[in-house]
């Protein structure tokens, strides 16, 4: 049984979800610490304004608290045995080592995006760093570990009778982390399960969103259409709830969507979905409350990359 678990995030969903796998491990009083490590700032002119980079450091850092705030009200855990921390570094491994040693963590517990091209190698290359250099147990889980949880509780009964829902797969999804089980229970009744092959759309950029999707296996991928052709906006992944835009306003997609592998999906109606927010407010407001959060993180994430970008193309100006 572990003490201290120092979990670090990197803002996808998975890393998010190695918390149910090691939570059995903790003993009662442990502690759990959220890490997020974020590049240092530079001072940099934006049009005729000189930005400091400790300006943008501390916003950065604030941006962190809150997104770490957010995944710890999320888990079913006493609030009192979380602690959220932020490093400022270039390395991400580097961060992580230092902040497990100056906490006094026994175990490193971590998830590495079992990808394809250079962001899997970029993602595992950190997870080996850490296992390398950390002075504490280290344990690395992958898409595979995540899936045996999922598959676990969808195969668990209640009463000898098959569960209506498996709270343990659906209170993961994003979307659902306010809902109690009995509220999860309401708007999964009124979704189907799908297979979805891989390269079929599940929605397009402009148009009327007709359902929200709820992510059981597989990948989807979701652009942006611009003058250049289709920009790659983000994965989406098992845990997660897509497209949040079909709830809000008239439910024109800003994004469009198809399946990147095979996938099983809950698609839930778009138009029934409303309705049962609108006969029972306490859902619509749990469930607005969640995806408020998850634009705002979604937005946070964004900004991060396109300042990465204006800072890359900073460099190479310079240079």
């Amino acid at each position: 049984m572990y003490q201290k678990v120092l979990i670090p995030l990197d803002g996808s969903k998975e890393a998010e979800e190695v918390f149910p796998l090691v939570k059995e491990e903790i003993v009662t009083d442990g502690e759990v610490i959220l890490l997020q490590v974020i590049p240092p700032a530079r001072t940099q002119m934006v049009g005729s304004h000189i930005v400091l980079g400790s300006q943008q450091e501390d916003s950065d850092r604030h941006e962190a608290v809150d997104y770490l705030r957010a995944v710890a009200r999320q888990q079913s855990w006493d609030a009192g045995n979380w602690r959220c921390e932020v490093e400022v570094d270039n390395s991400v491994a580097e961060g992580i080592v230092r902040l497990a040693g100056r906490a006094g963590a026994d175990l490193i517990a971590m998830y590495t995006h079992d990808r394809r091209l250079l962001a899997r190698h970029i993602k595992r290359s950190i997870a080996r760093e850490v296992q390398r250099r950390a002075a504490t147990e280290v344990r690395v889980f992958g898409t595979r570990e995540l899936s045996e949880i999922a598959a676990a509780g969808a195969a668990e009964t209640t009463d000898g009778q098959p569960a209506t829902v498996d709270n343990r797969v659906f209170r993961q999804i994003d979307a659902f982390s306010d809902l109690s089980h009995e509220q999860i229970d309401r708007v999964v009744a009124l979704g189907t399960r799908d297979h979805v092959a891989s390269g079929d759309r599940m929605g397009t950029g402009g148009q009327l969103g007709e359902y929200m999707f709820v992510i059981l296996e597989g990948e989807a991928h979701l652009t942006s259409h611009s003058e250049v052709g289709e920009i790659s906006v983000r994965i989406a992944r098992p845990g997660e709830a897509f497209p949040l835009a079909a709830l809000l306003g008239a439910g024109t997609l800003i994004t469009s969507g198809e399946a990147l592998t095979e996938m099983e999906v809950l698609a839930i109606p778009r138009s029934e979905l409303l309705m049962l927010c609108s006969r029972e407010p306490e859902i619509g407001m749990r469930l607005y409350a969640a995806v408020g959060r998850l634009f705002a993180n979604r937005y946070a994430e964004t900004l991060t990359h396109l300042t990465i970008s204006a800072e890359r193309e900073l460099r190479e100006g310079d240079s």
